[in-house]
């Protein structure tokens, strides 16, 4: 009997392995479309969870985090930004600044990314935990701490802490990566912004942690 049980954990643990695998190569294909780099996925995995680790071990807002299975949650942060599939080439790929119709239909990409991983869950019947934290992790991560954020204009607690997490990881890979309207900075640079940026866009707490670990997350 017991080798029947760990017949079926070895099953169950070799789908979701397959169901990983293969949001990692979705993720990857929508961040190409937009001119990133293959591996991004990855680095943000990466970084979300050296951040998250360093918040439970600095006991901020350990209360959030205590249940949270980490590898769970960092893995779902590949599909945050799958709601861009929707988003045209020509506002993608500008090699300008946006105006500001086309900045409106780049925000959309938010709510389309909670709709597009919702139907995937329903279709799927797949891990509900995982895909949960997608949905927040998709839905939040434009929202800024002073409420000047989108798409739901929310503000300090009132903002799942999927996304003040998510904000800070997102903005940072954005600031190090290279665009087709803007050069990388480096990483002490980003991390400047970053803190600077602390109180407006940012969770002050969080943002604390990510000071503390900064050179943690400079090397990733």
């Amino acid at each position: 009997m017991a080798d029947n049980n760990d017949s079926n954990l070895l099953t169950i643990k070799e789908a979701l392995n397959d169901q990983y695998n293969i949001v990692t190569v979705l993720a990857d294909i929508i961040v190409n479309r937009g001119k990133g780099k293959i591996g991004r996925v990855e680095r943000i995995s990466k970084l979300m969870k050296i951040l998250v680790c360093a918040m439970k071990e600095h006991k901020t807002y350990i209360n959030d985090l205590k249940d949270l299975d980490i590898d769970l949650l960092c893995s779902s942060a590949r599909l945050y930004d799958i709601g861009k599939i929707f988003i045209p080439d020509s506002i993608l790929n500008k090699p300008d600044r946006l105006t500001s119709n086309e900045f409106e239909i780049m925000k959309t990409h938010s709510i389309k990314g909670e709709n597009i991983i919702s139907e995937i869950a329903f279709q799927t019947k797949a891990n509900v935990e995982f895909f949960n934290h997608a949905k927040l992790l998709a839905g939040y991560h434009h929202e800024r701490w002073d409420g000047n954020g989108y798409p739901r204009k929310l503000d300090r607690l009132n903002i799942p802490i999927h996304g003040r997490i998510m904000t800070i990881i997102d903005v940072y890979d954005a600031l190090i990566s290279e665009r087709p309207y803007k050069q990388p900075f480096t990483p002490v640079e980003a991390g400047k912004i970053i803190v600077d940026s602390a109180g407006e866009m940012f969770d002050p707490l969080i943002t604390d942690v990510f000071f503390e670990i900064k050179d943690q997350i400079y090397n990733v």
